[in-house]
Order: C-alpha cells, then sequence, then structure tokens
C-alpha cells in the first residue's frame, strides 16, 4: 500500500462510516496510477539524474508535533523505499523539541544543510544581520553533523532570495566561501504550497475523487516544471545536468512523495546525493541576477544576460 493511502487510512478509520469510502478507494487505485501522459521523447538514463531535497525542517510551522513527526515518517519511507538519498535543510528556530527528526535524517543515510537560524531572507535586513543568522543556523547543527560524520556543509537561501544588490551578495557569498558552506541551489522549484493549501482544505473530506484529481494536478505541476528546467539545462549548457529539486516539508509531499518517485523514475531518472548533484559544472557558473523572485538557479543564469545586477 503506498504511504499516502495508509496515512488517509490512518486518519480516517476512527470513522465506522469511512471503511466504505476506504475500500472503494483502494479499488480504484489498484486499477492502476492515472499519472499524466509524458513526452515520448527519450533521453539516456545516464544522463537523466536528480536530487531531492526538502526545506523547512522539521515541517512546516502550521503542523504540531504529531503531524510533525507522521511527515517525516512518511517522507522518510517513501526515501528508503525508492533507495533516494536526499538531503533536508534545519530551520534552527523551528526545531524546539523535535531534535530527533534530524536525527531520523542522518540515521536514514540523508545529508542535513540549514537556512538561515530564523528562517529570514535578506530582503530589508542589513546583510551583517543577515550572516549572522546564517552562521547561527550553521552551528545549530554542527554538533550532529560532526556526531554523523557528514562531511559537507550546506546553505540554501531562504526563498532563493541571492540578494538586491551586487555588494550585498558578494559579502555573503564571501562570508559561505569562508565558512566552507556550499550553496544548495535549486533547478526545479515547484508550487508545491499551493497544493498543500488545497489538500488541507479537503484531505479530511471523503471524497477520494478529489484527493485523485488533487495528487494528478500535483504530478503534472511537477512534470511542467521539470520540461522548463531540462529546457533551459539545454539551452544554458547545452546539455542535460544533475537536477536538484526543492520541495517543502509539509503533508502533501509527504502523502504523494512515493508517486512522485515513481514517476521519475517513469521518466527515467536516477536518484543521486546532493554530493553528487553539486559536483555538476553549471553549478559553478557565476550568477548575475539582484532582485527578489523565487526563481531556479537555471533561471538566476538566464536572467543575469537579462537584467543583470547593478554595479552599486
Amino acid at each position: 500500500m503506498r504511504e499516502w493511502r495508509y496515512f488517509v487510512y490512518c486518519g480516517y478509520m476512527k470513522k465506522s462510516v469511512f471503511a466504505l469510502f476506504l475500500a472503494g478507494l483502494l479499488l480504484l487505485l489498484s486499477a492502476g496510477s492515472s499519472f499524466p501522459d509524458e513526452s515520448k521523447k527519450k533521453v539516456p538514463v545516464a544522463d537523466k539524474k536528480i536530487c531531492i531535497t526538502f526545506n523547512n525542517l522539521p515541517a512546516e510551522q502550521i503542523y504540531n508535533e504529531a503531524d510533525r513527526r507522521q511527515i517525516t515518517r512518511l517522507i522518510l519511507t517513501a526515501l528508503d523505499t525508492h533507495n533516494v538519498t536526499a538531503a533536508g535543510f534545519v530551520v534552527g528556530e523551528n526545531m524546539e523539541s523535535d531534535w530527533d527528526i534530524p536525527v531520523k535524517w542522518l540515521e536514514g543515510g540523508h545529508a542535513l544543510g540549514t537556512s538561515t537560524f530564523s528562517g529570514q531572507d535578506i530582503t530589508g535586513v542589513p546583510v551583517a544581520a543577515f550572516i549572522a543568522d546564517i552562521a547561527k543556523g550553521a552551528e545549530s547543527i554542527e554538533d550532529l553533523l560532526e556526531g554523523f560524520n557528514q562531511k559537507g556543509r550546506y546553505f540554501r537561501y531562504p526563498y532563493l532570495i541571492y540578494g538586491t544588490d551586487k555588494r550585498s551578495k558578494k559579502e555573503v557569498t564571501s562570508f559561505l566561501a569562508d565558512s566552507k558552506l556550499k550553496t544548495a541551489h535549486v533547478t526545479i522549484v515547484v508550487e508545491d504550497f499551493v497544493h498543500n493549501l488545497a489538500l488541507e482544505k479537503i484531505y479530511r473530506s471523503n471524497d477520494s475523487t478529489v484527493l485523485l484529481n488533487l495528487r494528478d494536478e500535483y504530478l503534472s505541476h511537477i512534470l511542467e516544471r521539470l520540461a522548463r528546467a531540462e529546457t533551459l539545462a539545454k539551452e544554458i549548457m547545452g546539455r542535460p545536468i544533475r537536477h536538484i529539486l526543492q520541495f517543502r516539508t509539509n503533508r502533501l509531499n509527504a502523502l504523494f512523495l512515493d508517486d512522485i518517485l515513481s514517476l521519475f523514475k517513469e521518466k527515467g531518472y536516477k536518484f543521486i546525493s546532493l554530493k553528487s548533484a553539486l559536483k555538476d559544472k553549471v553549478y559553478t557558473r557565476t550568477e548575475n541576477y539582484c532582485g527578489t523572485k523565487v526563481i531556479s538557479f537555471l533561471e538566476r543564469l538566464r536572467l543575469s544576460d537579462i537584467a543583470p545586477c547593478d554595479d552599486e
């Protein structure tokens, strides 16, 4: 049974009336997954590689402790089922009593990185304060990383905003280099928060059709973003690249991760670690975009020629 179906099962069986609904849902699913249509064009499997990453560990702030643990279990179970080595990015201020959650990620063989400690992006914040927030975030999990002998140290910009002017960007990148913090860029950005809002409104309803439609809409959205990233990679690098996909740690991705990973396999993708992904030379290219758009690293490279940072 796929993990998201198990989640539905556990959430609803307290109501005896849901038994009939569940039976019908499982019969519907057993008929086959209704994945969106895919392109018939094939790319050699060896060229199709992707790293799966999750932001905002332990989980989005809307969830209570029980939800956070259930979301963690479902995500880690799906990753293990598909032999995926993922990476998670911790927001230190949100950890509270959840320090067992990053431990479970590390025990599963996954990498951990950090956002800023507060989760605040650089917009409207003095550069010195932003840098201090980065340092505090990195320090918050340093003992854990040392204890699990993780070699690399990774940072992800909150909301993928790297800076609004050339000077501040230079100061931050210099700090990251001096601190040996590698930037975990993202080439595939999905609007999972939008679909998650829809899920939170309907997932306790007993309507299997609505749930299935939401799943298929989300999978279609992911495929669209994947196709866009593949096109940009060919335009910029002239070849397929090692992609890095960003998810939020929310209920949507916990429920549907098994389906998502199966879909990537059907597309011919091999899952790789963050360390392996960042070895692609695309991530050594200098981007020169300043702004507050939440966009991928590939989009940043594209916009570097169209709307580069001012010298001021």
